[in-house]
């Protein structure tokens, strides 16, 4: 009479198919995830420049509410602070060549964009 279950050996097949599945899935997860990040943290970026661009031309003033993010959350320009997915706070500064204000993207994006799909597996 023939017990019922699974041999040993089916079980630790199971267990290798899984892994390999595993391993072929997660890279590629991984980088999706990183790549809609980036896009995210993007996307934040333009919506600040937007809501200062927008500011500037009701009041024709860089200064308050124009100044910070901060400012333009309370007068209604961006309905929410931005968070970028990074971590990293999202900063107003000075265009160098032109005047005016522009959100950092330096902070943001440093080596943007990236060269491969390696690229964005490493770290921010």
């Amino acid at each position: 009479m023939k017990k019922k279950g699974f041999t040993l050996v089916e079980m630790l097949v199971v267990l290798v198919v899984i892994g390999a599945l595993i391993g072929i899935v997660l890279p590629n997860t991984l980088a999706a995830i990183r790549a809609a990040s980036n896009k995210e943290c993007a996307s934040n970026l333009r919506n600040i420049d937007t809501a200062l661009q927008v500011c500037y031309s009701e009041n024709r003033t860089w200064a308050a509410p124009c100044d910070n993010i901060g400012n333009l959350v309370n007068a209604g320009y961006l309905e929410r602070a931005p968070v970028c997915p990074f971590g990293t706070a999202y900063q107003i500064q000075p265009k160098p060549v032109t005047g005016g204000l522009e959100s950092d993207k330096l902070a943001h994006f440093a080596a943007w964009p990236p060269r491969s799909n390696a690229d964005l597996l490493v770290g921010h």
